[in-house]
């Protein structure tokens, strides 16, 4: 076994790992906690690697699609695209009432980071509750 063929199916895992230590060692330190920026940034950095560990869990049963794949994904899907419409009426809302002082950019940055995310979350829940159990 050479080292491309290691590498092969690590690809996600040594980009999110990537990303996480570009974050954790530059990104953090220069965020001031003090300002309405912070939490929203944390927030869509998570997101970002939240799906990245999502896709890394679930790449080799993607790679070969089966029946049951493509029904959990079209699931997944369904009930993502409502729970997008929550996500972007809950941002409207506190965009429009002025209730926060985060501002506008940010909060539609960390919709778009949920709605992201929120369908590699549920396919990875209806799958772990698709697998039988052994005992």
């Amino acid at each position: 076994m050479n080292f491309k063929e290691a590498l092969k199916d690590r690809t996600f895992m040594l980009l999110g790992l990537l990303f996480t230590l570009f974050f954790l060692f530059k990104m953090i330190p220069r965020l001031d906690a003090g300002k309405p920026t912070y939490w929203p940034t944390i927030i869509f950095l998570t997101c970002i690697l939240m799906n990245m560990l999502c896709n890394i869990y679930l790449s080799p049963f993607l790679k070969k699609p089966d029946e049951r794949m493509r029904s959990l994904r079209s699931k997944a899907i369904f009930y993502s695209y409502f729970a997008a419409l929550i996500y972007f009426s809950a941002a409207s809302a506190l965009i429009m009432l002025e209730v926060t002082q985060v501002p506008t950019h940010l909060l539609l940055m960390d919709s778009i980071g949920l709605a992201g995310l929120t369908p590699s979350l549920l396919l990875l829940l209806f799958f772990k509750k698709s697998v039988p159990r052994s005992s």
